[in-house]
């Protein structure tokens, strides 16, 4: 393990700008002066280096050097932060170890996602995890531990905010972006990217509008036999975002953002081990189709120093995923297939507004409040070919769809939240806190061959409320030394269990309700060596209990309910080297996750002492750079992660194997123009990311992407 440490580098914190255009360029002016980097984590402007918490920044520029187009590119090289590689749109982070399960939660999820500052998240099972592609992005800014004072629910374990570029009244701006890419066990496919950005100002300096366009396109490399079809899981992206931004005058920012993206799997993405190793079975391809909308509008005004802003937002997100459940059903209608349709659908409307006061004060404050609306429905269809014609015309639905199933969601979410900082020469003291009060309306209903007498449950109510604090004290040494020690909590909604029927002498609950957890964390971040070396370290401990788990019961129909403890603690370091051309940067975890009390399930006891899901003990992600200089520029860019063996499942004793990963980058520059050569995955390594099991599949696994070749340009007007 020593070895791996010192033998790489990797990508650590960014420069980072602010969100809105006159926030942005204030940022800017501040950065210039200072040299130093700014960031909004706070929902303010704040120097990175004077954050008392966990903080990470990627600026667009940094993920464009690293090659990134999505979450895995760029969240597996974050300290503190595990992504677990599964089904595109519906995978998922796990920040400081904080997770039941290493994919999708069955209720709400412990990371929170935002687009601007937009929630993305709700109450209950997510519909899509947005993984918009990082073209034409200001920055992604994760936030470690609980969040859920300023960002409020499901950021239990930390927030991640993807801030995209907004139009700029200052001037024309053009970019764009291509690039053809080879995978093995593609079958010859070649994957490729299609990216364009235009900005358009319409009244100089008053008015503009941005235009973004994506299309990739990533060959498959699972080999479906049962389909015939190799390099099966081609998986099409899609993305649309369009900005216009308003400055009626210096004080005042009026902003629209609008965004679509859409992305289809041609097959699933896993391998199941029985069949082969980049192999999988089924009777036909199990497509998946996943569309997510926004629109927001937003308001930033400055009152002679008190900044308000109001943001007012809706979103939704499609998500429709096709299963081969033929090995479970062929007794209903014996020689035919068995389609399974998970269709969902969520719509939100969200609303925040707040007032910071002016910085630079001996006392300084944030308040503000949030409204958020949840429309949400799950369905399940069923149906086989003939089904018809075999059953009776009390089991089927229509044509030959034998089973129907949904479940509907209404929730309302209101809280109050707010910041102050008391300044007192060198030292910093912050407190604050959200109350916040949830209210949700649940209804399912199934009928069909499974449920001869339908099953309808009709307004089951859900309520949670109450208080998230955080605390913090810091001491500012000098300008390039800070310490710092914060106490915060998080929390999550809990889910009411729905459409299980009764089941004698098994006491199953009624649902979930929100988990308790405190983070402890103590930090420090230094500037050496005339600001050419960076390094952070921070140390953190977390009590959870209450946990929200998923069990099974004894007729292996799965459900929610609250039950054990958990400990947590860590150590994430990070060291950025700037010697001109040569740029060197380490991310380490150190994570030891574990069940401190024991859970009592239908098939056995999960022991004190069991490790959490995705929880690897060390997480090391690192890059290399230089840049040779003269009129091209070429630059060769190394990079490698590590990840330690990692536990799979919470009520199991699989593990996937650690590995490591190493990728390469060659570029020149000649004047806005700049094409690269990459391979990614150099080793060929058969990297589990994330897995299932199942007594008819057997186990299943996705890997990371085989060895991929690729040949990238890159154009700019400015």
């Amino acid at each position: 393990m020593t070895r791996t440490l010192l033998a790489c580098s990797a990508a650590g914190m960014a420069l980072a700008v602010a969100s809105s255009p006159a926030m942005a360029q204030e940022a800017a002016d501040n950065a210039s002066s200072s040299g130093d980097i700014i960031v909004t984590a706070t929902k303010r402007n704040e120097r990175l280096r004077e954050i008392a918490g966990g903080v990470s920044a990627l600026t667009g520029e940094q993920l464009q050097q690293i090659g990134a187009q999505e979450f895995k590119d760029y969240l597996s090289r974050t300290p503190g932060v595990a992504f677990n590689e599964g089904p595109p749109q519906n995978s998922t982070a796990v920040i400081r170890g904080v997770g039941t399960t290493a994919g999708l939660d069955q209720g709400q999820g412990t990371t929170g996602y935002f687009i601007n500052e937009i929630a993305l998240t709700e109450p209950g099972y997510a519909i899509v995890v947005p993984d918009v592609d990082a073209f034409d992005v200001a920055r992604v800014e994760v936030l470690r531990g609980p969040q859920g004072s300023l960002f409020g629910s499901a950021s239990l374990g930390g927030a991640i905010n993807y801030v995209a570029n907004m139009a700029d009244p200052k001037g024309f701006d053009a970019a764009a972006e291509g690039a053809v890419t080879s995978t093995k066990n593609s079958s010859g496919e070649l994957g490729y990217r299609a990216k364009a950005m235009v900005n358009v100002p319409i009244i100089a300096d008053k008015l503009a509008a941005r235009v973004t366009a994506t299309q990739r396109v990533d060959a498959g490399y699972i080999d479906n036999v049962g389909t015939g079809v190799n390099g099966a899981n081609d998986i099409h992206n899609l993305g649309l975002r369009g900005s216009i931004v308003w400055t009626p005058d210096v004080d005042t920012t009026l902003s629209y953002l609008g965004l679509y993206y859409r992305t289809k799997a041609d097959d699933n993405s896993y391998a199941q081990l029985d069949v082969g190793e980049l192999a999988r079975s089924s009777n036909f391809a199990q497509t998946e189709k996943y569309e997510t909308q926004v629109h927001s509008l937003r308001l930033d005004h400055d009152f002679g120093g008190y900044k308000f802003t109001a943001i007012g937002a809706y979103n939704r997100k499609t998500g429709d995923l096709y299963f081969d459940y033929t090995p479970y059903y062929s007794f209903i209608n014996p020689g035919a297939t068995h389609a399974f349709l998970q269709a969902g659908k969520s719509e939100v409307v969200s609303t925040e507004a707040r007032l910071a006061s002016p910085a630079g004060k001996t006392f300084d404050f944030l308040i503000g409040a949030t409204y958020i609306d949840t429309r949400k429905r799950f369905e399940e269809h069923l149906g086989s070919p003939g089904a018809g014609s075999v059953l009776a015309p009390s089991q089927i639905i229509e044509g030959d769809e034998y089973h129907y199933a949904y479940g509907d969601t209404d929730a309302l979410e209101t809280a109050v939240f707010g910041e102050a900082n008391l300044h007192l020469g060198r030292v910093t003291v912050t407190g604050g806190g959200r109350l916040f009060r949830n209210e949700q309306t649940r209804r399912s209903a199934a009928y069909g061959y499974f449920y001869p007498t339908p099953n309808i449950i009709n307004g089951t109510r859900l309520k949670d409320d109450g208080f998230a604090p955080k605390a913090s004290i810091k001491f500012q040494a000098t300008p390039d030394a800070m310490v710092y020690a914060l106490a915060s909590k998080g929390f999550r909604f809990g889910s009411p269990n729905l459409g299980l029927l009764p089941l004698p002498g098994f006491d199953t609950p009624e649902g979930t309700t929100t988990d308790s957890l405190w983070n402890y964390e103590v930090g420090t971040r230094l500037t050496l060596a005339d600001r050419k070396v960076t390094l952070d370290l921070t140390g953190f401990w977390i009590d959870w209990s209450n946990l929200q788990v998923r069990l099974t019961r004894p007729d292996d129909l799965t459900y929610g309910a609250n039950a054990g403890t958990a400990r947590i603690k860590g150590v994430e370091a990070s060291l950025n080297v700037n010697l001109g051309g040569f740029s060197y940067a380490f991310n380490g975890t150190y994570l030891d996750a574990r069940i401190t009390e024991e859970i009592d399930t239908a098939s056995g006891v999960i022991p004190d002492g069991k490790r959490l899901p995705s929880a690897a003990k060390w997480r090391v992600s690192n890059t290399a750079s230089y840049d040779f200089g003269g009129d091209y520029r070429p630059t060769l860019t190394l990079m490698h992660r590590y990840v330690s063996d990692a536990p799979g499942y919470l009520a199991s004793d699989t593990t996937f194997k650690g590995y490591n990963i190493f990728d390469a980058r060659a570029s020149v520059s000649a004047g806005t123009l700049t094409l690269t050569a990459f391979v990614n995955n150099i080793g060929d390594k058969r990297a589990v990311t994330f897995g299932y099991g199942s007594d008819i599949y057997g186990q299943t696994q996705f890997y990371v992407r085989p060895r991929t070749f690729g040949l990238q340009a890159n154009w700019s007007l400015r």
